[in-house]
Formats: C-alpha cells, sequence, structure tokens
C-alpha cells in the first residue's frame, strides 16, 4: 500500500501552527476519531500559510479519502516550495489514488529524483512498479534508496517481498532478519489489540455461484476436481457452505492437459497477475492462478501429482510449499445452495488432520506445546503435510507476516508468529522482538 509523508518535529513550537493541528488530526484519524481529524482539518485549513502546512493537509485529506483535496493541497505545497520530497510524494499518492496512475509514478520518480535516499518515495515508486509487473525495476528503485542510506525497515521489507516474489529465497531471508534487527530496537507503532477478523468482500451466493460454474467447467477434462483447505474445513463443520472464502481451491490432477485447461476457463476469468501465468510443465505440480472477472473472487487450480499411492501438491509461485499426503478418495456429495454435487476428500477427518493438526475441530493450534489461535497460524508452516524441503520457504513468510504484524501494530499475531517460527529455527532476531514483546 501506499504511504503519505507527514511533517512532525519532537518540538510541536518549531512546526508552523497550521501544520502542527494537520498533524494532530493524522494522530486522531490513525485513533479512529474521524470527526475530530475532520475539524482539525478544518482548523488546520484556516492557518495554511507554509509548504509544511500544505504537505501535512494533503496527508490528512488522503487519510479521509478527499483525493482531490489531498492533490490539491500538495500541489500548493509545490508551489511554495518545489524542492521538498514530502510533498511531491503526497501529490504521487493522491493522483494514483485517484486514478492517474501514470501520473502518480510520474510525480513519485521526481520526489525520488530530489531525495534519492527518501525510503517512503522509493517504497511507493517500488510499489506502483510492482504493479505493472515490472518487479526488477521495483527492486533496483529499493536497493538504490538503499545504497544511499535508507537502510531502514519498511525498504528491507519492501525489498524482502520483492525478493520472495523473485524466488531469490537467500536475499529475502537476509534482509527481513535484517529489517527485523533495527525494529528490535526501534519505537513501534501504538499496538492494535483484539482479533483481526478476515476480510471477505465477497457475498456467499456469489462465491458458491462462481465455485459451481468452475467445477462444470473442469466436469469435461475429466480431471478428478476436488475441493481442498478451508472448503473442506467449513463443509465438515456445517454440512454445507454458508460462508464465501476469500477464495476458491481446486485440486485437480496434474496430468490434464493445459491447453485444454485454458480454454475451458478462456471467456469470463482472466490470469491472476505474475502467479496465474507461471504454470508448471505437462504433469508437473503448481497452481493455475485465476480471477472471476464478473466478481473479482480468486481461483487457485492447484494441479496435484497423484501417483504411487500419494497426493503431492503445491502453491506454486513464489514459495513453491510443496504437500505431500496420502491418497485420497474423492466422493461427490450433495450440498445446500450449490447446484452441482460438491467433490471432497474422503475419510474427510483425515485428510483436514493432515492439513490442520490433530486438533483440527478446535480454535487453536497446538504448536511447540502453545495453543495458537488458529487466525495466527501461519499457512502451511506446521502443517503436517508440508513437505521437510519447504521448510525454509515457508520459514521465509513467516518473517514477512511477522514484519507486517510489527508494522501494522498487531502485537497479538506477532507473538504468535514469533512463537511459530521459533519452533522451527532458533532466530536471534525473531528471538529480541519476542523479548521485546513479553515486556509491553
Amino acid at each position: 500500500m501506499l504511504s503519505a509523508c507527514v511533517i512532525s518535529s519532537a518540538a510541536p513550537s518549531r512546526l508552523p501552527l497550521g501544520a502542527h493541528m494537520a498533524a494532530e488530526g493524522i494522530q486522531q484519524l490513525q485513533a479512529g476519531d474521524r470527526e475530530r481529524a475532520q475539524r482539525s482539518y478544518a482548523e488546520a485549513s484556516t492557518q495554511a500559510n507554509s509548504w509544511q502546512c500544505w504537505t501535512n493537509l494533503a496527508a490528512l485529506a488522503l487519510g479521509l479519502e478527499d483525493f482531490e483535496a489531498a492533490l490539491a493541497n500538495a500541489r500548493k505545497a509545490i508551489v511554495i516550495d518545489p524542492g521538498h520530497a514530502d510533498a511531491w510524494v503526497n501529490a504521487g499518492v493522491a493522483s494514483w489514488r485517484k486514478g492517474a496512475r501514470k501520473d502518480g509514478a510520474r510525480l513519485m520518480a521526481h520526489a525520488l529524483q530530489l531525495a534519492p535516499a527518501h525510503a517512503t518515495a522509493a517504497i511507493n515508486y517500488s510499489y506502483m512498479l510492482r504493479t505493472v509487473e515490472r518487479l526488477r525495476e521495483a527492486h533496483e528503485v529499493l536497493a538504490g534508496a538503499r545504497s544511499r542510506g535508507a537502510r531502514t525497515p519498511g525498504v528491507l521489507r519492501a525489498m524482502a517481498e520483492l525478493e520472495r516474489i523473485l524466488e531469490r529465497s537467500g536475499e529475502c531471508r537476509a534482509n527481513a532478519l535484517e529489517a527485523l534487527r533495527i525494529l528490535a530496537g526501534n519505537p513501534w507503532p501504538p499496538p492494535v489489540t483484539g482479533t483481526l477478523s478476515a476480510r471477505v468482500a465477497f457475498e456467499a451466493a456469489t462465491w458458491r455461484g462462481v465455485l459451481v460454474d468452475c467445477l462444470r467447467r473442469l466436469a469435461p477434462l475429466h480431471c478428478d476436481p476436488c475441493m481442498a483447505g478451508g472448503t473442506v474445513r467449513m463443509f465438515a463443520f456445517e454440512g454445507g457452505l454458508p460462508a464465501a472464502r476469500k477464495d476458491i481451491d481446486i485440486v485437480i490432477d496434474a496430468r490434464v492437459s493445459h491447453e485444454l485447461l485454458r480454454q475451458a476457463f478462456a471467456q469470463g476469468y482472466r490470469p491472476f497477475s505474475r502467479q496465474g501465468q507461471l504454470v508448471p510443465g505437462s504433469g508437473g505440480i503448481g497452481v493455475l492462478g485465476l480471477v472471476h472477472e464478473a466478481s473479482n473472487i480468486p481461483i487457485d487450480l492447484m494441479l496435484q501429482d497423484r501417483a504411487n499411492g500419494r497426493w503431492r501438491g503445491s502453491f506454486g509461485a513464489p514459495d513453491h510449499l510443496v504437500f505431500d499426503t496420502p491418497a485420497f478418495s474423492i466422493e461427490s456429495v450433495a450440498c445446500a445452495g450449490i447446484e452441482v454435487p460438491l467433490p471432497v476428500p474422503q475419510p474427510m477427518h483425515e485428510y483436514l488432520r493432515w492439513f490442520y493438526g490433530d486438533d483440527w475441530t478446535q480454535p487453536t493450534q497446538a504448536v511447540a506445546g502453545r495453543a495458537v489461535p488458529r487466525e495466527y497460524v501461519q499457512k502451511g508452516m506446521h502443517c503436517p503435510a508440508l513437505d521437510p524441503g519447504s521448510r525454509p520457504a515457508a520459514l521465509n513468510r513467516a518473517l514477512l507476516s511477522l514484519l507486517t504484524a510489527l508494522h501494522e501494530g498487531w502485537v497479538e499475531m506477532a507473538a504468535a508468529l514469533c512463537w511459530q517460527i521459533l519452533a522451527m529455527e532458533p532466530l536471534d532476531e525473531v528471538q529480541r522482538v519476542q523479548a521485546r514483546l513479553s515486556q509491553a
């Protein structure tokens, strides 16, 4: 996500009054008090007489999602003093959020020209390049900023995320651990407590409709589709699929013709970014990632090797986590709200043990003797089906999740991730973060 720049000072008296008032409004918005933030915006606007104030008003308008005002405010800051990168950053974010992405990228690139070590500008510009699949250029932007002194946790985290996508696992691990070393001794954002609920933007009926459409398209291919993961767990609990999930996971026999598979989903679906274009060779395991165009529901068609009495599949690029289980039978069962039989693995409870542990019916999963809430369990990391060769990639994913949790102030999630990581490998950087979390 894109970040705005806020001009602040340890001594508020050193800031112009309007800039200080706008900065307070941003703090109020971050604390969830939108009404007070709007009042601060109105009051700060009456004191706007400096580039600092207009820059902060642009940042506050971005937080209030008034992108027209944000861009206008940033432009006023640039007119007063065009040499400050912060105002150009906010103008770039505002343009991007307005939908003028080329303008936003141009403004962000100019901010980096003014200040080549500007961490926020580098992270934002890298993100913009990532959205159009210019991954190596995005990495070069971050590497350039880092070489000029922007060795911040944010830059290192963004680099690690890109290196994961580029499948540079060693560099990903090194930058993630360096970011954690710095974070262990730096101030953290205010903690966000309470359980984080998964955001599902899809209506249940729409999600089920797309699932039915996928199963109907797969039927003529004779690839033995079967539901996977959380959908199976929901069905085991509910006897149906009453709620939508964030995506649709279907495992199929890897021997299916890729050409016929693409033809089956040629209309109404598109490849899911880079992942959808990295389909393994014929008979190989991996994922064909698709998006249902009308609803934007992602679909993962997981190509599975079913030879020698095993089911061997992968999450696909970029982590290539491999899961290996005994073979299961596939039973087509009636399911409320689904117009076609639902293919599920049997015995279902045995399947769920392989992916969620012996305590799969519980709201927590036991990890190294501690009950971890399932909403904080890192996907696949302590899954009995995980192939040992996939442990390093699973650990990298967890390190990136920990960096995100710390960045967002999700302390409960961060603590749970520390425990899971240390149960796999005793990393000093994670131990330091865990020690600090225990003192909070």
